[in-house]
């Protein structure tokens, strides 16, 4: 795969046989069976390999803020038209070639334009889990707090080429997942499920994308687990009755059986991640900058999360949460019998399996994919709010600290060699430790935490810090759901890198102990938390004068206190508020007008939706569905209200609808692709998608919704 400099140096962390997910190498993974005479080998060699990139790259200093975002795109295929009693929709599984189209484009308007393109011009386009989905990037990562004005455009860009690529019959909105996903038929073509990688009563293999890395990691997840996964979520109006009736449940056999729960069951991987999401890599200064961004973005994942609440419904039913995170963390858990339970690993006899880490016998709270686990910060603030104890091995945790890693990094580090690898390739096994780092990202990358320490690749941390494909040391938050539109999305990726500045220069405290932020991200996913919820907060963020936030304060003097988002945002008494902190950030700042404009308005959309005065994705979604006219108060999605609501999302995200709903009275422009005018988002571009592009597959007037019910109206 040819990777572009964004990709490759920027968001990728090793080399240009990294993509997407993890490698997508041209050799055959191993077998589960085959992997595990591997399994330690790679663990120690990991810890080796992150070792020499520390050493390597410590010392990098003064890095430009580089930073970029990805959004993820799900294809679907619409069945029937508007006026069809039995309508419904499917996701087409059809992104291979999709990627392709696409990838040629930018190749040739990459020739074209002869290197003279910018991040808003060109886009990159990388697979991801299920074969209807996409991954889209900049071209070039953005650079400064300028580069959130260049961001929507950026996503409009992305959000047309991607339409050019669809048939006439298909939509591209961005949203978490299809309501249908997993229902009988629900894939364009048809495909029978209970293949030998997901083995799932309700998904078929060919959804899963082609490269065998995708089923091999689906298969083994679920041999080393010893079942299949289960995901479980309440089912609308039942949440109260959710958690003693899904606790030690039943696993149905039958589609039927499923059905009948008192909660929504489902079992494979593609249920969590063929979820969409948001995402922002943000480069730091240095290594040390690196570490403190990340601790401090750390109790924002949750309050991101809630503000982002985009997942109603899971395999046809609405659900009575409003995210997908539970069902992410559920769809890779990966853990045994034993690992999942403190009474099995405390009191069994049973020895376990050597290989496997801990023997796969030693207790692990949470999923592979779940809330970081400890802060990494330098000094004593993160240690003192490390409260919750790690899993790991402590002859790791030595050799780090042997190798120079201070005892904090080298806990953090060594506790992602708690977990396994999943996918082994037969070619990349035995390597050279200073200059591989396979096993070391092989498990960084299958630590799917809602933040992400990224160390830089060496030989693009060489190069020099005025060079493009230089890279130093990043963080990646990882918690945000996307959204129908480019100007929520822009707006919530903005909001965070704006964040990352104004902590970095105000020197901010965000520090909570880990135990609360872990109860405020279970929180996050409850229904209507964006409004409803309190999360636990510090009320003393701006630190003492001469103070660094480093240094921390006296054991038991912690300024916590359980606050709404609004007030979060907004502040209360003594406490300023995000929102208020970034203003004052702005006043200081030498940003152009243009960009404070931009921002301002974002910052606006954010607090009014804190406020309730702009309803989160997952709710409007919802009311979408529970007002439809083919709702039959069943708890289910008819798939006629599944098809309306797609088409609305579509026409909403492409420009041809308004729906202040979501966006505030705020009239997201219609796209120019749509009326075959050249595409020129930025006056220096020679590249276009011109006349010679296919039309968006819907247009204003085309798609329109006949019966169902809304609460958005078409733009006339």
């Amino acid at each position: 795969l040819k990777l572009t400099n964004y990709q490759s140096c920027f968001l990728a962390p090793i080399s240009k046989n990294q993509a997407g997910m993890g490698f997508l190498r041209e050799s055959e993974p191993l077998s589960w069976e085959d992997s595990q005479a591997s399994l330690r080998l790679v663990r120690e060699h990991g810890v080796e390999q992150f070792l020499a990139v520390f050493r390597r790259c410590r010392h990098i200093e003064s890095d430009l803020f580089k930073w970029g975002d990805e959004v993820e795109h799900g294809i679907f295929s619409l069945v029937g038209s508007a006026e069809d009693r039995s309508r419904s929709v499917r996701v087409a599984l059809r992104s291979p070639e999709v990627l392709a189209e696409l990838r040629a484009e930018e190749a040739k308007s990459e020739q074209d334009a002869a290197g003279s393109q910018g991040p808003s011009d060109s886009c990159n386009w990388m697979p991801e889990y299920g074969r209807w989905m996409l991954e889209s990037t900049p071209g070039e990562p953005f650079q400064g707090i300028d580069g959130t004005y260049q961001l929507e455009s950026s996503m409009k860009l992305r959000r047309k080429k991607l339409a050019s690529a669809l048939q006439p019959w298909e939509v591209a909105p961005t949203v978490t997942s299809m309501p249908l996903f997993g229902t009988e038929d629900f894939c364009e073509p048809l495909h029978k499920p209970n293949g030998p990688a997901a083995a799932s009563l309700f998904v078929p293999d060919e959804a899963i994308f082609s490269h065998p890395r995708f089923p091999t990691l689906t298969r083994n997840i679920r041999l080393r687990r010893g079942s299949n996964v289960e995901i479980r979520r309440p089912k609308w109006g039942m949440a109260d009755d959710f958690v003693s009736s899904a606790t030690g449940s039943f696993v149905p056999s039958t589609v039927a059986e499923a059905d009948g729960l008192d909660h929504i069951y489902a079992d494979a991987m593609a249920f969590g991640m063929g979820c969409c999401c948001l995402q922002v890599t943000m480069q730091a200064s240095n290594l040390s900058e690196s570490r403190y961004l990340y601790d401090q973005l750390a109790p924002l994942t949750p309050v991101m999360l809630a503000l982002t609440a985009a997942t109603p419904f899971l395999r046809g039913w609405i659900c009575d949460d409003d995210t997908r995170w539970g069902q992410l963390a559920q769809s890779v858990d990966d853990r045994t019998v034993a690992e999942r339970s403190s009474a099995i690993a405390c009191d069994s006899t049973d020895p376990g399996d050597d290989r496997l880490a801990g023997r796969g016998m030693r207790t692990l709270r949470k999923s592979r994919y779940d809330s970081i686990d400890c802060y990494i910060g330098e000094g004593p603030e993160a240690t003192k709010h490390n409260d919750v104890p790690l899993v790991l091995d402590e002859e790791y945790v030595k050799r780090l600290a042997d190798g120079g890693v201070d005892e904090v990094l080298a806990r953090h580090v060594a506790h992602l060699f708690a977990r396994d690898p999943l996918v082994l390739f037969s070619d990349r096994i035995n390597l050279d430790d200073d200059r591989d780092v396979d096993h070391w990202e092989n498990l960084q990358s299958t630590n799917w935490q809602s933040l992400r320490w990224k160390p830089p690749p060496p030989e693009k941390a060489a190069l020099a810090v005025s060079a493009s494909g230089h890279i130093g040391w990043r963080v990646e938050f990882r918690s945000m759901e996307v959204q129908i539109t480019d100007f929520e999305n822009a707006a919530f990726a903005s909001f965070i890198v704006l964040l990352s500045r104004a902590i970095v220069e105000m020197r901010l405290n965000f520090y909570i102990p880990m135990s609360k932020l872990e109860e405020n991200m279970t929180r996050a996913q409850q229904k209507r938390a964006c409004t409803d919820a309190k999360f636990w907060f510090r009320s003393q963020v701006v630190p003492c004068q001469g103070m660094d936030p480093a240094e921390g304060s006296e054991l038991g003097d912690e300024p916590v206190a359980l606050m709404t988002i609004h007030e979060i945002l907004m502040g209360q008494e003594s406490y300023p508020g995000l929102i208020p902190l970034c203003r004052q950030y702005l006043d200081h700042s030498d940003c152009k007008a243009a960009t404070r404009d931009q921002l301002t308005e974002y910052l606006a959309f954010i607090e009014k939706r804190a406020a309730g005065l702009i309803l989160t994705t997952a709710t409007w979604m919802r009311d979408f569905v529970l007002s439809h006219e083919a709702y039959r108060g069943d708890c289910r999605v008819p798939p006629a209200a599944a098809y309306d609501l797609m088409v609305a999302a579509a026409e909403i995200g492409n420009g041809e609808r308004d729906c202040p709903e979501l966006v505030g009275q705020r009239s997201v422009p219609p796209p120019s692709v749509a009326t075959g005018e050249p595409l020129l988002l930025n006056p220096s571009c020679s590249s276009k998608f011109s006349a010679d592009c296919k039309p968006f597959a819907t247009t204003a007037g085309s798609l329109l919704l006949q019966s169902a019910r809304s609460c958005c109206q078409a733009v006339a």
